[in-house]
C-alpha cells in the first residue's frame, strides 16, 4: 500500500500543476503584442512588447539568437544580430510557450524617418523641467534635423499649428517644413506631438508621445532633452535644446 501511495502522489501533483503551465500559452498570457519598430538594420535594438516574458526567454531571428536580450517594463529589448537579411521570423520561447512575428532586416536606416538612437532609451524623469516647450529642438543623432516648436497658448499647453519640423539640408525633403501641433503638460511631464508630412511624396501623419528626460552623454550641456516615440514607425526620437 505504501508503494502505491508513492506512485499516486507524484501523479496527482502532475495532474494538478502541469496543465497550468500549458494554460499560460493557451489563455493568452504569453505572446508578442508588437515590435517597435518592426524593421531595423543589424546592430540596432528593438522593443518587443510582449506578455509572459522573462530574463530566461529565448529570442531568435529565424535560427539566429538575438545579439543581446534585456528585460524591460512590458517586454524585452533585443539587438538585431548579424548574419540575417530580408524578412525573417522573430520568435520568443519560454518553456513550452512560443510566439513569432515577421521582422524586416534593413540594409540601411530608412531615409524617410528621422534618425533615432541605435539603443532603446528607457525614459526617466529629469532633475528639472522647462516652464515652456517653445524652442528649436535638435535631433541628438542628426544635428541637421530640428523640431521648431512655438507655444502661443502657454496656460493651456497648446503647440501652435504654425510650428515646423525643419531639416536644414535638401537630402531628406520629406522632413522639411512640416506643420506641428499637439499639447503638453509640464507638471505631468507628458508631450503629445503630431507632425503632418502629407504634403510631401510618401508623407504621413506622425503622432509622437513622450516626455522630457535627463540629458544623454552625447549632449551633456543641453538645457532640456525630450524623448518621443512615433506611433507610425515605433521608433524613438531624441531632441534637445
Amino acid at each position: 500500500m505504501k508503494n502505491i501511495r508513492r506512485v499516486l502522489v507524484p501523479l496527482l501533483f502532475a495532474a494538478l500543476f502541469l496543465p497550468s503551465c500549458k494554460d499560460k500559452c493557451d489563455v493568452g498570457d504569453f505572446g508578442i503584442t508588437s515590435l517597435q519598430p518592426a524593421a531595423n538594420p543589424i546592430g540596432y535594438e528593438i522593443f518587443i512588447e510582449a506578455k509572459g516574458v522573462s530574463a530566461s526567454t529565448k529570442v531568435r531571428f529565424d535560427n539566429v539568437e538575438a545579439a543581446s536580450v534585456k528585460t524591460a517594463e512590458g517586454g524585452l529589448i533585443v539587438k538585431v544580430p548579424s548574419g540575417i537579411a530580408g524578412t525573417v521570423s522573430l520568435s520568443i520561447e519560454d518553456g513550452e510557450c512560443n510566439d513569432s512575428k515577421s521582422f524586416d532586416v534593413l540594409g540601411t536606416y530608412p531615409g524617410n524617418v528621422p534618425v533615432g538612437p541605435t539603443t532603446i532609451i528607457i525614459p526617466q524623469t529629469p532633475a528639472s523641467l522647462p516652464t515652456s516647450i517653445s524652442n528649436a529642438y535638435t535631433n541628438v543623432f542628426d544635428p541637421n534635423h530640428k523640431l521648431i516648436i512655438q507655444d502661443f497658448e502657454e496656460p493651456l499647453g497648446l503647440i501652435d499649428e504654425g510650428s515646423f519640423e525643419n531639416y536644414l539640408n535638401d537630402e531628406m525633403p520629406l522632413l522639411k517644413f512640416n506643420p506641428i501641433s499637439g499639447h503638453y503638460d509640464v507638471q505631468a511631464n507628458t508631450i503629445f506631438i503630431v507632425i503632418d508630412r502629407t504634403d510631401k511624396p510618401e508623407g504621413y501623419v506622425d503622432t509622437l508621445i513622450g516626455q522630457f528626460v535627463p540629458n544623454l552623454s552625447l549632449t551633456p550641456e543641453a538645457q532640456f532633452t525630450m524623448l518621443l516615440k512615433s506611433s507610425h514607425t515605433g521608433r524613438q526620437l531624441v531632441a534637445f535644446q
